[in-house]
């Protein structure tokens, strides 16, 4: 695999705050779940099975959404990112979106995971692209950052990306799949976000 150019590519205050609360009631009132790892979802008569192990990886509550008006605000910086990042990954299936929710007085958070995982087996098509929009008023809540791990040159060492000159409401970050994130945990308030996966052929 080569080595990135750009971790993740951002626009900040991207989406207006209308849209953000728009998409924050929309996910609010559908049927939130506790959160789980894709190792879980392979769990047969999973039902609410959470393990506490599982709970110290992800702590939050998530719900599905796709209605279009959403991809056709989010659609533009998407493809944006893709070009000018310099990765031009070829997809064609856009996933559900996962809107979640981060709870301050139970520390919610998400450690460090990828999001890519095994091939579709109908399809073989697998995650390329990851896109996290931040849906919070900064002010409405403390701790809650995304940080990147670096894909660095061989021989050297990786750091850590803080994004949190990127904490404003509307920002959109883009980034390989297989690029390792976390949710720092939310200490106070309420962090919500929503993220859109795209799917194409495996990476060559």
């Amino acid at each position: 695999m080569n080595f990135l150019k750009n971790t993740y590519y951002a626009y900040s205050k991207a989406l207006p705050k209308k849209i953000c609360e728009e998409i924050i009631k929309e996910g609010e009132s559908k049927d939130l779940k506790l959160s789980s790892t894709f190792k879980e979802t392979l769990k047969k008569n999973r039902k609410d099975y959470r393990s506490i192990n599982s709970l110290k990886i992800r702590n939050s509550k998530n719900s599905w959404l796709y209605p279009f008006w959403i991809y056709k605000e989010l659609k533009p910086y998407i493809e944006a990112s893709n070009k000018l990042s310099g990765w031009n990954f070829d997809y064609n299936i856009i996933e559900n979106f996962q809107f979640t929710k981060y709870e301050g007085n139970q520390k919610q958070h998400y450690t460090w995971h990828s999001d890519n995982a095994t091939p579709d087996e109908t399809n073989q098509q697998v995650r390329k692209l990851s896109t996290i929009i931040m849906l919070s008023d900064p002010k409405k809540f403390k701790g809650g950052d995304l940080e990147f791990y670096e894909y660095s040159p061989p021989k050297s060492k990786n750091k850590i990306l803080k994004t949190d000159h990127l904490k404003h409401q509307g920002t959109i970050i883009t980034f390989p799949s297989f690029v390792i994130h976390r949710v720092l945990p939310v200490t106070e308030g309420t962090r919500h976000s929503l993220v859109v996966w795209h799917k194409g052929p495996p990476l060559k």
